[in-house]
């Protein structure tokens, strides 16, 4: 990226740039103290351009791909290999000099192959940053509809404010501690890490020792909404609706609202709002970099009870661009997880060796 257009036309470099270093179109350069970071190049912006002395600047041989061996050095597998090489250094800010970077092997397949794995993956960037600048639209929509949805809740005579906790049962998670890391009632858990922006991700689920009297208390149900209790100050009471199967349970930094008076998907809704609106994080109490709603204040929180045909136009408004925008997500995480396959089909040694570069 030009320099400009990074600082937003800003001048950071000196005006004298003779000890700048030459990168000819095809050349990489990468930050000697940040390549732990990924901070490595291809430049094929212009014929020739110039860096900072700082960073070190290298070519590849003829057999060699520029753009296949630019996924390569990006790869998380070699940032994995450059953090080696950085603790190893005796610089005390740590580096990775090129005297060692040269010697990081990579696997390297006939000029061919690399260049049509390269262009597969050319491809499926391509279709990812088509599908991401759709969801960035749909994300907008998402918002309009949702704010148009609540001014119709407000505006409707028949709508009734009361506290949140006259609208559902407020529960806060069970507290997670060393004791319960064993037991004979080992239960799985959700926590913050899983409870994301109006959905569950169930890939990475721990567990911990729960009584017969404490599964009861903090089973999950189908339609129970879990909140994040602690967050940064933008994300607290992030929500989404528990889909998953009986014999779940959650932990303290979730608070889980169970209706009483209205329907799940309607209580979900007003919470997003919420969220986009900044209303929880005007209830949060913020600590340091944690902000925490705490279940007194959300329950405290005024809920606006609309009637069931109110809430049942809410809940149609913003589920029409919900399912556009959960599938234009799944999308974009189906092309991920082909891209990490492929490259790990590369690493994992599927793609035939040729010589280390």
């Amino acid at each position: 990226m030009r320099s400009d257009e990074y600082f937003k036309n800003r001048q950071i470099y000196s005006d004298d740039i003779s000890g700048y270093k030459l990168v000819r179109r095809g050349w990489f350069a990468y930050a000697t103290n940040h390549l732990t970071e990924g901070s490595i190049g291809l430049q094929d912006l212009v014929e020739t351009a110039c860096v900072s002395p700082i960073y070190t600047v290298f070519s590849c041989s003829p057999e060699v791909d520029e753009n296949f061996l630019f996924r390569v050095l990006k790869s998380d597998e070699l940032i994995i290999q450059y953090g080696v090489h950085d603790q190893a250094s005796v610089d005390r800010r740590g580096a990775v000099r090129y005297g060692d970077f040269k010697k990081i092997e990579v696997l390297l397949p006939p000029l061919k192959k690399q260049q049509q794995i390269a262009e597969i993956l050319d491809e499926v960037d391509r279709q990812i940053s088509i599908a991401q600048t759709e969801l960035r639209k749909l994300v907008k929509v998402f918002r309009g509809t949702l704010g148009w949805a609540m001014e119709r809740v407000s505006g409707d005579p028949r709508t009734v404010w009361t506290a949140v906790e006259e609208a559902g049962e407020v529960t806060l998670g069970r507290q997670r501690s060393p004791e319960h890391s064993e037991g004979d009632f080992m239960r799985p858990y959700l926590r913050v890490a899983n409870v994301l922006d109006g959905y569950i991700d169930y890939s990475d689920v721990l567990s911990m020792n729960f009584t017969p009297a404490e599964q009861e208390k903090y089973e999950l149900r189908a339609g129970d909404i879990l909140l994040n209790e602690g967050q940064s100050l933008e994300l607290v009471g992030r929500s989404a609706l528990y889909d998953g199967p009986p014999g779940m349970y959650f932990q303290k930094t979730l608070i889980r609202f169970r209706t009483a008076k209205v329907m799940p998907r309607y209580a979900q809704a007003v919470f997003k709002y919420w969220l986009n609106t900044g209303v929880f994080a005007d209830a949060s109490k913020q600590a340091t970099n944690m902000a925490h709603l705490s279940a007194e204040r959300f329950e405290a929180m005024r809920f606006p009870l609309a009637v069931p045909e109110i809430q049942e136009e809410v809940i149609r408004s913003v589920e029409r661009v919900g399912e556009v925008r959960g599938h234009v997500t799944s999308e974009v995480a189906k092309l991920k997880v082909f891209r990490r396959a492929l490259m790990a089909d590369l690493f994992g040694g599927g793609v035939s060796a040729g010589r280390s570069a």
